[in-house]
């Protein structure tokens, strides 16, 4: 697998840029020496992983420990906000996201996707409902879902390059539709996680290497 870049912060506040986030993204390495700042993060995540895709100030200022007002200069609107959520979130789950594909036949590289995308839909589903909610009216929630979007199908098209272009063009979308986070969870909350694993590398097997 691909090395993590050795400061993922600033590829994800690029990327950002390119897809039009104009909002400032606080650096993450600046973030965790601030514990003010971090502990507003810190609680931003919390609610948002207890099923609250945006919660309010207020809310946040009562996880935090720390006063509304306090809230707000650090972060004085949720564009601020959830870009810091971003550049503290994005480190940990950016292994998940690599594009340059591992050695193997086409069923180990399934095999190490469905468990990089199950680790992804676990560690991410509570910003991803952010992510979603906030898209229609935030610069920063529409480049987020952009940049996930895209990233996700470079990586399927970068690894199965070969089997791609021999399946057709629908191949590549099913295997999106398979991996979606929800998609995973629901499949984890209805089989267990090791029967869902192998359910989905079953059904990309069948999908990029028909027999």
């Amino acid at each position: 697998m691909a090395a993590v870049p050795h400061d993922i912060t600033d590829e994800l506040i690029e990327a950002l840029r390119r897809r039009g986030a104009a909002a400032p993204v606080i650096d993450g390495r600046r973030l965790r020496a601030e514990r003010g700042r971090a502990a507003v993060v810190a609680a931003t995540l919390r609610l948002v992983d207890r099923g609250d895709p945006v919660p309010t100030y207020a809310e946040i200022a009562r996880e935090s420990g720390v006063s509304e007002r306090t809230v707000f200069r650090y972060f004085p609107d949720r564009e601020a906000l959830f870009g810091a959520v971003a550049t503290e979130v994005f480190p940990r789950i950016a292994h998940c996201l690599a594009v340059e594909p591992p050695a193997g036949d086409v069923r180990a590289r399934v095999e190490v996707l469905v468990g990089l995308r199950m680790e992804l839909a676990e560690r991410t589903a509570g910003l991803a409902r952010s992510v979603e909610r906030l898209a229609p009216t935030s610069e920063l929630g529409a480049a987020l879902l952009a940049l996930r979007t895209d990233r996700v199908r470079e990586q399927v098209d970068r690894w199965f390059a070969d089997e791609l272009s021999s399946t057709g063009p629908d191949a590549a979308a099913l295997v999106d539709a398979l991996l979606i986070g929800p998609s995973v969870l629901r499949l984890v909350d209805a089989l267990g996680a090791a029967r869902a694993r192998s359910a989905l590398v079953d059904g990309l097997l069948r999908l990029l290497a028909p027999l």
